[in-house]
């Protein structure tokens, strides 16, 4: 609430920007971050078979590898875009459907065993697996498969179940690839979802002026920011470092936990430069970019300095201690965000009920 309180004053302050227009702001968002953000996880998207191919033809060190290489790319890049929580990536589900997390009771894992001890026939084509549960046919369920506890690759490995996992990885990689590329050709389509944005109107029952269509955008960085604090961060800090839960980490499992945190906090950044408000502020608002911008590379710096992976790292203090730092930098930039910037910006601020305050 006293967030909401701060930024309603500084909307007082700002005055002029009540009346601005936002257009070109939400054109340099779509073209400058989210349509490029879209289409490089599509194409990392689409390499992830091959790659898997690979690995069940010939399971050797360079192929397994490859695939860990081909699955931190698709990792990367999604982050980079997993914040985009509107649009494309809300419809038919598509965002739990490339990953269901956090699933903090391990429903993913139980209905993985039971596909595999059900060696069930229609988890191994595409077309019949994405109509199952969103639990077993993203990027979360290929992690559980195709990486055992400790970080390595065991796709492909000697076993009587050896090609049906191998046809149920494929099929997951398959489904995920169409996913991604229905994502970035909706972003891509004129006539799409960015028409909504890019031309408000009273045809549109929620975006009606430029500025519900920046809000549409700039909230969805906030809560961007508020999860990567409260569902990738806080539940693996646990009470101390005895106590650290690093497996909640997103995306550790496959030695990709701290690279997950540090390409959100910087799709973040990065869509908040493409939108380019600075010329939009006044001479009294002006040094809220820096800050924010100082506050990202903190919270990339101190991840920077967590040793990796962090399933084997969170125990020692150091790294415990920079990981709980990280929430504290996140807090700060939530709060020049969603206070400073959307106050200075006559922005709603960004809050919704993902934010505890």
């Amino acid at each position: 609430m006293r967030y909401l309180i701060y930024a309603a004053c500084v909307c007082l302050m700002a005055g002029p920007a009540a009346a601005q227009d936002f257009s070109v702001n939400i054109k340099k968002s779509i073209e400058g971050y989210i349509r490029p953000a879209a289409d490089g996880f599509a194409r990392a998207a689409d390499d992830l078979a091959p790659a898997i191919d690979a690995v069940c033809r010939e399971t050797t060190a360079e192929t397994k590898a490859a695939f860990a290489q081909h699955y931190g790319d698709v990792v990367t890049t999604f982050a980079k875009i997993s914040f985009l929580r509107y649009g494309p990536l809300l419809e038919d589900d598509r965002l739990n459907r490339l990953a269901f997390m956090p699933d903090p009771r391990g429903i993913a894992q139980r209905q993985i065993r039971k596909i595999l001890a059900d060696t069930d026939s229609t988890a191994i084509d595409a077309s019949t697996l994405k109509d199952k549960s969103v639990a077993v046919q993203g990027l979360t369920a290929l992690q559980l498969i195709a990486f055992d506890e400790d970080g390595q690759v065991v796709l492909g490995d000697p076993g009587e179940m050896r090609d049906f996992i191998c046809g149920y990885t494929r099929a997951i990689a398959v489904n995920a690839a169409q996913v991604a590329d229905e994502v970035a050709a909706a972003w891509d389509d004129p006539d799409g979802y960015s028409s909504e944005l890019l031309m408000p109107g009273e045809k549109n029952d929620h975006v009606r002026t430029s500025k519900d269509a920046i809000e549409v955008i700039f909230n969805a960085l906030v809560t961007g920011l508020i999860i990567v604090k409260d569902q990738d961060v806080l539940p693996a800090l646990g009470k101390g470092p005895e106590s650290a839960k690093a497996h909640r980490v997103p995306f550790s499992r496959s030695g990709n936990g701290l690279v997950y945190l540090a390409s959100e906090l910087k799709g973040i950044e990065d869509a908040l430069r493409a939108a380019e408000f600075e010329p939009l502020l006044s001479e009294d608002f002006a040094w809220i970019p820096d800050s924010i911008y100082f506050e990202f590379a903190n919270a990339q710096t101190l991840l920077a300095d967590i040793t990796p992976p962090i399933r084997q790292s969170l125990q020692d203090g150091g790294n415990y201690d920079r990981l709980k730092v990280l929430t504290l930098t996140i807090n700060s930039l939530r709060d020049t965000m969603a206070g400073e910037l959307a106050g200075a910006l006559s922005l709603s601020g960004g809050f919704n009920a993902l934010d505890g305050d």
